[in-house]
């Protein structure tokens, strides 16, 4: 099944979020079981054997009125539920409290959530040195951390939900501008091949939506459309003339010269104009290799803005944890009174047992180390999309034409990755003159056109880039194991709106634009074909010192 550009958007970026909400609330779920757990396990330790501690002189003395006075103190903290003492015999000195709690069996729980009447039972004995005398048993009431707990995931279920729904409708909308606009040009390029074949460029221009690539594509094919348009208006216009001026040949000797003459200006200036349009062409080809590519230079910069994303979520509770030490830390130094400042640092100290503060620390660095790493890859990204745009210039330049492999690989990698392996083997190449846009462009053709001859195989197959140094001349060879070229459509291949593709699928121009930007670096543009077993493509470019001053200078 094919499936569109939009839903590939649509459900690429439903997935990734899927993906990293599930695994974020599974972590988060687990670390806040986890907190609660050991804060109300420390919590129930400590006031066990704080009880155990204040009543084992009364309890081994007998003193029932002070056990009772005891644990009528113990019980004014709200988060206890009962206590119960009894000796090593299990007779019960005293035991106050919830009385639904004591009238049920104690069974020391493990865990909160193992408490499921909402009350976390421990023990504690009481022993001196190692003879036991007796236990203390001490239920606490969890239920508000209970539903805290129920309340905090209730809260994050709805934020992922919201989250994923705007995700959802981004990329839907996303994708149906994308979709729009190419439809557009779709349409364009089809009206396009019908007008050139029937002389008739009426009323075949493109909406132009926007300031985006996509619609200076759009303009640039209306530009070549009224080009075009105009360039047949004239041509038909002189023709016509022509017509009239040779009927009257005999008798208007003198005045047909001169006419000529005007008429030859003519040409000339439509000749002119006709160059214009084929520069006009060649924008519009590279244009359309940009929104070809659009699509995969988004998916290679949405990956490591993901786990920078995430990394930054992470950032944000480490941060959380910080401000929580701060405050309390800030507390301990505004207490005046003593006692007050010392049970503030008592505070202090549970909370830094609670975070495990090694950790964080060292997780800190790698997650802005990730971060600065996925920052440099997007950069990276840009950067050679920004080397790709620069067809337009006829600036030339020293460049070593591995670089513009390197790059190129880099801007049709997700092109690629998923139909075939590419394999580089780059050789030790001088630098030589280059207009770096224009080679970038010849390279991006020949490796999707390679890629697309894999495809139509239905087989995964192999492209290799090769780089050396033959007579005087760099060499870059790509081969791949696609289905080949009919022996019958060699001669043909670089001829201008010659393609093999199925209607709306090429233009036939990418091949013929290659070939003569390699000629105007002195060059040659060869290739080689066996039908079902693939094809390699030649690119040669002059090194001599004599053919590098003459294009520097040219430049």
């Amino acid at each position: 099944m094919r499936l569109s550009l939009r839903t590939k958007t649509i459900a690429g970026m439903a997935i990734i979020a899927t993906i990293l909400l599930t695994f974020l609330l599974a972590t988060v779920f687990s670390l806040l079981n986890q907190l609660v757990d050991e804060s109300v396990e420390k919590s129930a330790n400590t006031t066990a054997n704080l009880f155990v501690s204040t009543t084992k002189n009364a309890f081994l003395s007998l003193d029932l009125a002070s056990l009772e006075a005891d644990t009528f103190e113990v019980l004014t903290n709200p988060s206890i539920a009962y206590v119960r003492i009894k000796n090593s015999a299990g007779k019960v000195y005293v035991e106050k409290g919830d009385l639904d709690a004591l009238q049920k069996p104690f069974n020391a729980d493990k865990n909160v959530r193992s408490a499921e009447d909402g009350v976390y039972e421990i023990s504690a004995p009481i022993q001196v040195n190692d003879t036991l005398y007796g236990h203390v048993e001490l239920g606490m009431n969890v239920n508000e951390i209970n539903n805290a707990i129920t309340r905090v995931r209730s809260w994050t279920y709805a934020l992922a939900a919201f989250e994923l729904t705007l995700v959802a409708l981004f990329s839907f909308f996303l994708g149906s501008y994308l979709m729009a606009q190419l439809r557009q040009l779709r349409a364009g390029a089809r009206h396009l091949a019908v007008a050139v074949k029937d002389k008739n460029y009426q009323n075949i221009t493109v909406q132009v939506r926007g300031k985006d690539e996509l619609s200076e594509l759009a303009e640039a094919f209306n530009q070549l459309v009224n080009l075009l348009k105009d360039e047949h208006t004239q041509r038909q216009q002189v023709e016509d003339e022509l017509k009239n001026f040779n009927s009257s040949l005999e008798q208007k000797v003198k005045d047909r010269t001169q006419l000529l003459n005007q008429k030859n200006l003519q040409l000339e200036n439509a000749n002119k104009d006709l160059k214009d349009a084929q520069v006009q062409l060649l924008q519009a080809e590279k244009m359309a290799s940009v929104g070809q590519l659009a699509a995969g230079v988004a998916h290679e910069i949405n990956n490591p803005i993901g786990f920078v994303s995430s990394n930054l979520a992470t950032l944000s509770s480490y941060i959380s944890t910080y401000q929580m030490i701060f405050a309390q830390i800030a507390s301990v130094l505004n207490q005046e009174n003593e006692q007050k400042r010392k049970a503030a640092l008592e505070e202090l100290d549970k909370l830094l047992a609670k975070q495990d503060m090694d950790f964080i620390n060292g997780d800190i660095n790698e997650l802005m180390s990730d971060s600065k790493e996925g920052m440099l890859r997007v950069a990276e990204i840009v950067k050679g999309l920004k080397l790709f745009s620069r067809i337009d210039s006829e600036e030339k330049q020293l460049y070593n034409i591995n670089d513009c492999v390197r790059t190129t690989l880099t801007m049709v990698n997700n092109q690629l990755k998923y139909i075939c392996t590419v394999e580089t083997h780059l050789g030790n190449v001088p630098m030589i003159p280059l207009n770096v846009g224009k080679i970038s462009q010849v390279v991006t053709n020949l490796l999707i056109n390679a890629g697309q001859a894999i495809e139509s195989s239905d087989e995964n197959g192999t492209i290799t880039v090769t780089s050396s140094v033959n007579n005087n001349m760099v060499e870059l060879k790509i081969e791949d194991t696609g289905c080949g070229i009919p022996a019958s459509h060699l001669d043909k291949l670089f001829n201008p709106f010659f393609t093999t593709k199925p209607e709306g699928q090429g233009t036939g121009l990418g091949l013929s634009i290659s070939f003569g930007i390699a000629k105007e670096h002195g060059g040659s543009l060869d290739a080689s074909s066996v039908e079902g077993k693939g094809s390699c493509f030649i690119l040669r470019l002059p090194i001599d010192p004599e053919n590098n001053e003459e294009a520097l200078s040219n430049a």
